[in-house]
Parts: C-alpha cells; structure tokens; sequence
C-alpha cells in the first residue's frame, strides 16, 4: 500500500498564505548562489506532509539558502525548509517555512506564489574552508548550517527539484487549500559540493516542530540563472493528485 501524508491542514490554515488569484506575473533572477544541504529526518516527518503527497523513502529534508542580486523587488536572501516527498509519481519539496531579508520580497513571496515567508536576517558568507549561512528571527538564531570544505564539480551534477506550497485560495464564494507547484528553471554556470553542518535549527521557528534532523546526506553551493514562474498546477491538499490536480496553464 503506498504512503501519504499525515498533515490536519484544518489547524493550521489560518497562518497559511493567502493568495488573490493564479495570475502573477513570473519573475527573472539571475545569478542566483544557492545552498543546499539534504538530511534525513526521523520517520515522524509524515505528520508533516499533506495527505495528497507521498513521503520520500528513506524521509529527507532540505534546507536552501538562496542569495537573489537582482529580482523585480531588489537584492534580497531567502531560507527555506523543505520535506521532500512526491506528488504522484514527480519527486516535489513541500516548503514547511521560509525566511527573507527583505519586508517587500517576504510579501511578494507569499502572495505570488504562496511561500509560508516571514521576515528575518539571512546571510550567506563564504570562506576559504566552508560556505556559511545564518538565519535570525526576533533576535534567536534558528538556523546555522555550513557547507564544508567545498571542491568544483560539474554544474551538470546538480538539480533541483520543484516546490509545493500550502496556500487558501479563493473558489467562488468558498476559501480551500491548495497545493501549488512552484517550478523554477536552472541554468547553472558553477557549482561545488562538500559536506554538510547543521549547527542549529529551531523546528518550532520552521512550522516543524517534530521534525528530527538524522544523517547527512549533501551539500551543493551553484551560481545559475533561475526565475519564479507563473503558477502552471493546483492540487488538493487532500486528495492523490491523480484526483486532485488542476492544470491553470
């Protein structure tokens, strides 16, 4: 029998993003650096995940530390923790919570695209041993990690895979959530990998408050081109998506 997720969406819908409609423009963001370390996580993760998804197999989690030098609201960091998972048969990040660094680019995120976002300080520094990246909320740091001894690879030997977030979405009259895809495009011009630290998270800061980091699996650090694209997929949070999904464009 296969897999779902566990997640009670009615109990935390009302801190989910609201979005007005399914009509935002895409965003280019080029010269993007981000970091990403994967762990796997304890089996109690599935409470986590919404029912329309499975859960990855061993769980993992991500953790994307992103440095945007231009974007239609400015420079502006963004941290996020994602529970990975499949939606059907595609392999998707369930974007837990994020963080930017800037009032206009938490806003937009959420809005747009649905991003659980708040704001907080996140920075992302490198030194010659290690590529390091904090994140600060309400004066407590709830995020520490590192990649470590970083060496060149191939930037084809990275790839990301697309996000989901939980949003309440108008339909007609009604407010339901909804899972929507989030699908950049990469193209990556360098990348490193090493091993990878976390120091510090705080769960309950990242709407993950069961959420147990086990065994490092990866560490990535790129510079590519990316975007946000316009919302492509709508699902049911609550139903398989081979039942659940809308197609918007």
């Amino acid at each position: 029998m296969p897999l779902f997720g566990q997640l009670e969406v009615k109990p935390i819908a009302g801190r989910l993003a609201r979005l007005k409609d399914l009509d935002a423009e895409a965003w280019t963001l080029p010269r993007a650096e981000i970091l990403q370390l994967s762990l796997e996580v304890g089996d109690d993760a599935i409470a986590l995940l919404p029912r329309a998804m499975h859960p990855a197999v061993p769980p993992y989690a991500t953790l994307l530390v992103t440095a945007y030098p231009e974007s239609p609201v400015g420079p502006f960091n963004l941290a996020q923790l994602r529970l990975m998972g499949r939606a059907g048969a595609h392999p998707r990040g369930y974007v837990l919570a994020a963080v930017a660094s800037t009032p206009a680019a938490a806003g937009a995120l959420c809005e747009r695209w649905g991003f659980p976002a708040s704001l907080g300080a996140v920075t992302l520094r490198r030194y010659h041993d290690q590529i390091f990246a904090t994140v600060r909320r309400d004066g407590e740091t709830i995020l520490d990690l590192s990649l470590v001894d970083p060496e060149p690879i191939s930037p084809a030997d990275v790839q990301y895979i697309h996000s989901v977030t939980l949003v309440r979405l108008a339909d007609g009259e009604r407010v339901t959530s909804q899972l929507v895809q989030v699908d950049p495009h990469y193209t990556v011009h360098k990348a490193e990998r090493g091993r990878p630290r976390v120091a510090r998270l705080a769960p309950e800061a990242w709407n993950a408050p069961t959420l147990e980091l086990l065994h490092p699996i990866s560490a990535s650090l790129s510079t590519c081109d990316t975007d946000l694209p316009r919302i492509r997929f709508v699902m049911d949070a609550d139903l398989p998506v081979v039942q659940g999904t809308r197609k918007v464009r």
